[in-house]
This record gives structure tokens, sequence and C-alpha cells, in this order.
């Protein structure tokens, strides 16, 4: 958030502070390293040295918390808002450019269901809701929604919750979901 130029800018205080407080403890670390050697010699560098490591701890860990999360950042960038798993089987889902909507891959949706999905029947009865492409078959996220609702079983009924939860949700955002959820419509049950 871009600052006015008139109000002010607490973190440009807390860095400006950072730096007067780090230069002011090197400047009395090196006083009274310099005196110590002055009058013990090397046994006055080596007590010396306990002044450096208590005054200069926090801020050592503080900048290795730093590295850390930079560190982390940098190795998870690019998978950032790619990487999905449902029950320790990962799920390739795409975001559609041009709409509001996800894709998710056939063979995962599969091998976390535990069973073949049809794809003939579902090129059959949804042939836009189908994308082949270089890693395999996708399937829109409102096709897979109303499969999975389709089926019996408990474990599609979960995988059904995730894809609502974490994938159709998401990309669609509050006032779609509230508007047109999958599995609501005029005949839908309503709490009162």
């Amino acid at each position: 958030m871009p600052s006015s130029g008139h109000g002010f800018d607490a973190e440009a205080h807390e860095r400006h502070h950072w730096w007067r407080s780090l230069l002011l403890k090197l400047a009395l670390c090196t006083g009274v390293s310099w005196l110590l050697w002055w009058l013990g010699g090397w046994a006055g560098v080596l007590t010396s040295l306990m002044l450096w490591a208590r005054v200069l701890a926090a801020d050592l860990m503080a900048l290795g918390e730093t590295a850390w999360r930079e560190l982390r950042h940098v190795a998870f960038r690019p998978v950032q808002g790619r990487f999905y798993q449902f029950k320790g089987h990962r799920m390739r889902v795409l975001d559609d450019e041009l709409e509001a909507q996800r894709w998710i891959a056939l063979d995962d949706l599969s091998t976390a269901l535990g069973a073949p999905l049809p794809q003939r029947m579902l090129r059959r009865d949804k042939p836009q809701a189908l994308r082949d492409l270089r890693d395999g078959s996708y399937l829109l996220d409102d096709a897979a929604l109303a499969w999975l609702r389709a089926q019996r079983s408990d474990r599609a009924g979960r995988l059904a919750l995730w894809v609502e939860r974490e994938v159709w949700y998401p990309a669609r955002g509050r006032k779609a979901s509230c508007k047109a959820s999958p599995g609501t419509g005029p005949g839908a049950a309503t709490e009162d």
C-alpha cells in the first residue's frame, strides 16, 4: 500500500531504528573488545567474544529466521497455488485463464476415488467438460462434482466435498458460491 507522503511510515521507522540499534551495538562491542584486548591481550579478546554473542544473538536469530522464510518462499514458488492433495493422493488442477473454473486431471480423480471414471460416458454426455492435454485428460470441476455426487460410495462423497471446498469454491468466490452452488437450486432444502 503506497504511503501518502505526509503520514507516519511505521515500517520505515522500524527499519531505521533497527539499523541505528545494530550500529550502536557494533560500535559498543568493538570499543569494549578493543579495551579488553588492550588490557588483557588474547584473554581479553576471548572474553569479549561472549559479549559479542550476548549482544548480537537476537539479531542473528532474526536474520536466520528471515533467511529461512525467504528460502522456503523461493523453493515453493513453482508450486504455489497449484499443489492439491486428497488423502495422500496428488491432484493436478488447472485454472482456466478466461473463465472462473478449474480442470481436474481424470487420472488423479480415478486414483483418489479408487475406481476408474467412465471417460467415454463423460465424453458422450458432456463433451465440453473434457479437455485433452499433453499430460492427460482433464475434467471440468462442475462436471466432476455432478458425477461424484451421483455416486453412492462414502469415498465419492468425501471426494465431492473436497472438490467443492478446495477446487470449486476458491475459483468462483463467495458471491458465486452463494448464488449457484452445485447441489443448490429451486428444489433444494433450506434451513430455517
